[in-house]
């Protein structure tokens, strides 16, 4: 089996915007985490984020527009699983305000909406959206291979 930690393999995946498609970038991605020696646990977080982050991409960056497409790369980073979703959205995220907390939400002082980018937060070791050269929204998710070990070793 590749030791993926020490080797530059990556993976690239272009997907229809339409929704359903997450779950082909879910269990394609689940299966570079395991190669990655990642255990079940964290790849079932992983999997839960990155479904977020897809439906997000093809909701929001891609209007749900059937001529765009979102396209996902996974790669090694020392110690770290990183996923970045891209997509064609001619709009860039931008953050109006604060966000609520789930708790506020759950509270009813806000909408139910937007709880994605939260739960993905608390799931992944990392998570937002990073500035790239192209159009669109970049969001990078990444994961260390064992929760608990420190960053670069």
């Amino acid at each position: 089996m590749t030791d993926l930690a020490t080797s530059s393999i990556s993976m690239e995946l272009i997907l229809p915007n339409e929704l359903g498609y997450e779950l082909i970038a879910r269990d394609s991605i689940a299966a570079f985490a395991r190669r990655f020696g990642m255990p079940v646990d964290q790849i079932d977080d992983l999997k839960t984020a990155l479904c977020e982050a897809c439906i997000n991409a093809i909701e929001h960056g891609n209007s749900l527009n059937p001529n765009l497409c979102v396209q996902i790369s996974c790669h090694v980073e020392d110690d770290l699983l990183v996923i970045e979703v891209y997509d064609q959205g001619v709009y860039g995220f931008a953050p109006t305000c604060e966000p609520l907390s789930m708790a506020e939400k759950l509270a009813g002082l806000g909408s139910l909406r937007g709880m994605g980018l939260m739960l993905i937060s608390q799931l992944c070791d990392e998570s937002g959206f990073v500035s790239h050269d192209e159009a669109g929204n970049c969001f990078r998710l990444a994961f260390q291979r064992h929760r608990g070990a420190s960053f670069g070793g």
